[in-house]
């Protein structure tokens, strides 16, 4: 059975959470902000199952509260005073709807990097990048390796230790970190020999070197080739609407949403300006919508290719 979007050539892989990750960042528009967390989640969800449930709620969504929390007691923007702090400043709603913005925007982006790092692998990485910047390439792959990598070891070395009689979770705090110290000083020790070991064996294969061919499993397919133009035109229409302010999104020093228009909607008490949306903008909205969830829409097609397929047998 294909894997869906993992099974994607590498470039359309990379090229899509570049993208989505890049205009997470930029726009602040709160329809976009909402899909990205949306998608960036369940694109997850479907990746690790209930793992990313304990994520977002133990991790993530703490994260959301803090950062809402922090800039709202701190930035004292905005011109709809709610309380005053101690200190004489004013908690203001434009400061405390900004937070809650950036943190989303936050949460969206370390999700996207969490599917990422699941769906891109080193192997992957290095077969877009090890020729054309190799060097690069190289140390940006051993980089994304590290934790898992050095968790895995660490771990390894714990156990090691444990059966010996050094567990460092077991005695008192000083006896504790003696065996953990050990521990790190192998590790430590460890990883200097594997990046000699690496560096070897990567010189000794002729990496880098003009001219050197190297096998790659990965094809261009016909559908491969459709979504990279499908992305890349994406990426094009968000890019003309953020320019030209399709997507607008002010929060300070009042809460200003889409490009100003001859009708609005004014809520007095919170200094909230509200235009319609423009045609555009909409446009946008809507291909920001399928590329966000253009991982989960592949899946699905193969899910019923495959048990379409299943029903024939």
């Amino acid at each position: 059975m294909n894997n869906g979007f993992k099974s994607c050539h590498p470039t359309v892989n990379i090229l899509f959470y570049a993208s989505v990750v890049v205009f997470s960042m930029l726009i602040k528009h709160p329809v976009c902000i909402a899909i990205s967390l949306f998608s960036s989640f369940a694109c997850y969800l479907r990746l690790k199952g209930i793992a990313a449930v304990k994520t977002f709620f133990f991790f993530l969504l703490p994260m959301l509260v803090f950062v809402t929390a922090v800039n709202g007691l701190f930035a004292h923007y905005g011109v709809t005073p709610l309380a005053v702090l101690p200190d004489g400043n004013s908690l203001t709603f434009e400061s405390i709807v900004y937070g809650f913005v950036l943190a989303v925007s936050v949460i969206s982006v370390i999700l996207w990097m969490f599917c990422y790092n699941e769906v891109v692998t080193a192997e992957k990485f290095m077969h877009v990048f090890g020729k054309r910047i190799p060097a690069v390439a190289l140390v940006i792959a051993m980089s994304l390796r590290f934790i898992p990598m050095y968790k895995e070891q660490f771990r390894i070395i714990a156990q090691a230790q444990q059966g010996i009689g050094f567990d460092y979770k077991t005695g008192n705090l000083i006896q504790r970190i003696k065996n953990t110290g050990k521990i790190l000083s192998m590790l430590l020790t460890w990883a200097l020999e594997n990046a000699i070991e690496t560096a070897d064996s990567m010189r000794a294969r002729g990496y880098g070197l003009k001219g050197r061919k190297t096998y790659s499993r990965f094809r261009y397919t016909v559908q491969d080739k459709f979504i990279i133009a499908f992305i890349l035109i994406v990426d094009a229409v968000l890019t003309v609407a953020i320019v030209y302010g399709s997507l607008f999104a002010q929060y300070n020093p009042y809460i200003k949403i889409n490009p100003e228009a001859q009708t609005e909607i004014f809520i007095e008490e919170f200094n909230l300006v509200l235009f319609p949306f423009t045609a555009f903008g909409c446009v946008a909205i809507a291909v920001y919508t399928l590329l966000s969830f253009l991982p989960l829409i592949i899946d699905l097609k193969e899910e019923l290719k495959w048990q379409k397929l299943k029903s024939k047998i």
